[in-house]
């Protein structure tokens, strides 16, 4: 069993959340009271919505049961996880391996999916900001202590950054179960981007349209589907399997 060190910290000081939202650290949530109207809580919300993190406006006691009671009417977690550009990922790269996460919401499924990319090291793993999960104590212990071993990027847009990642000579992949080629059969040796989908709706349809190749997993018809987390597993060790051999 991993035991790592606590992986979220509170903010509850509105000055402290401002600063934090314009430094672009990793914000899980952030709960503001409803009986603050003010110029900085107008500027925490704008700034919530420039960066696509989710806000909820709560009652004054819900914050208090999470802050305490001398608190300055805003709770936000925040992980202290190191996030990396996709410019340093591409200028410093050794397997030629990227992840590409759309929408995965399960933080379960998150932090397996690390994990695994961790076992095959991967160059980087691109998260959607937009209804994704937060990096938080669930992701570190599902992916066993390996958060910190997978170089993360937050994407406020995957388009353009698929865009990047193919003028750097990747060919970009995304996964569709109802796809022609099979997983196995594609040469993972060139530099490749993985492109894994929402646990319900799967990869959107403009990134499908934008990826270079569709694969699917081929699988008994007594199962609809394999979770996210087990399809990455697949798809990652057989491109580990081809770069390695």
């Amino acid at each position: 069993m991993c035991h790592g060190p606590a992986l979220v910290a509170a903010v509850t000081s509105l000055n402290a959340l401002i600063e934090a939202l314009r430094d672009g650290l990793p914000i899980n949530k952030v709960l503001i009271s409803r009986s603050r109207h003010d110029s900085k809580i107008e500027t925490v919300v704008r700034m919530c919505r420039e960066r696509g993190i989710i806000f909820q406006f709560v009652p004054a006691e819900a914050i208090e049961r999470k802050a305490g009671a001398k608190n300055q009417g805003v709770y936000a977690e925040i992980a202290p996880v190191r996030f990396f550009s996709l410019e340093s990922v591409l200028v410093d790269m050794k397997t030629g391996l990227v992840v590409i996460l759309d929408g995965i919401e399960d933080t379960g499924n998150l932090g397996a999916i690390i994990r695994s990319a961790a076992a095959v090291e991967v160059d980087g793993m691109l998260i959607s900001i937009r209804n994704s999960a937060p990096v938080n104590e669930t992701v570190w212990k599902t992916s066993a202590g390996t958060l910190g071993k997978v170089r993360l990027v937050q994407s406020r847009n995957l388009t353009m950054d698929i865009e990047k990642l193919k003028k750097a000579g990747f060919w970009v992949v995304a996964t569709d179960q109802r796809a022609k080629m099979n997983f196995y059969d594609f040469d993972f040796k060139s530099k490749t981007a993985v492109i894994f989908g929402n646990e319900s709706k799967g990869v959107a349809p403009l990134l499908k349209k934008n990826a270079d190749q569709l694969l699917a997993i081929p699988h008994s018809l007594a199962v609809e589907s394999l979770n996210v987390s087990a399809a990455a597993a697949i798809i990652l060790y057989e491109a580990w399997r081809q770069k390695i051999r």
